[in-house]
């Protein structure tokens, strides 16, 4: 199998919004892109740094915040999409905060645990017997959006696209 924390990780940083601190690490994604096994994470990887590199700042930073910004069906926040903002949500977060906590992994921004970059950063830096629960908060939430960005983003959607992929093999085979 892929290298997935490799796959995570790159796929974090290519959810950041696209600020000169993105730019300008681009290149180091490109170098570690070629450290993935062949296969469509990468590929998909590779077209989506195709795209970024042929579009001027403003321009990822437009389709960023139209993807992700305007529209709640599209929020990174996966546990909204199941939950909303009620309680259930609450508990849900707490929940995320526990496992990371229980993981010794530490935010370093203000994002809610949910948060779908956060969410992959912490997947890339636990064993893969320790995601389960993130996957499964995840997974619901992760499909609406692919789903939405399909309209709205392709390649987003084409950049998620192996992700929900990964997660419904691991929920499916119950990795815990």
């Amino acid at each position: 199998m892929q290298d997935s924390s490799t796959y995570f990780k790159i796929v974090s940083l290519l959810l950041q919004y696209p600020d000169d601190a993105y730019i300008r690490v681009l290149p180091e994604l490109v170098s570690a892109v070629g450290h993935l096994h062949p296969g469509r994470e990468r590929t998909a990887i590779e077209a989506f740094l195709t795209e970024v590199k042929n579009r001027k700042a403003i321009q990822l930073q437009e389709r960023y915040t139209a993807a992700f910004d305007l529209n709640p069906s599209t929020t990174l926040n996966m546990t909204y999409h199941k939950w909303g903002d009620g309680e259930k949500r609450a508990a849900a977060l707490t929940r995320l905060q526990r496992i990371y906590m229980g993981a010794g992994y530490e935010r370093e921004t203000g994002e809610l645990p949910d948060y779908l970059p956060l969410m992959l950063e912490f997947m890339a830096s636990v064993p893969e017997a320790q995601q389960f629960e993130t996957i499964r908060q995840c997974l619901k939430g992760l499909e609406t959006v692919v789903d939405r960005l399909r309209q709205i983003a392709p390649p987003y959607a084409e950049l998620l696209n192996p992700l929900v992929d990964i997660f419904r093999d691991r929920t499916a085979a119950g990795i815990e």
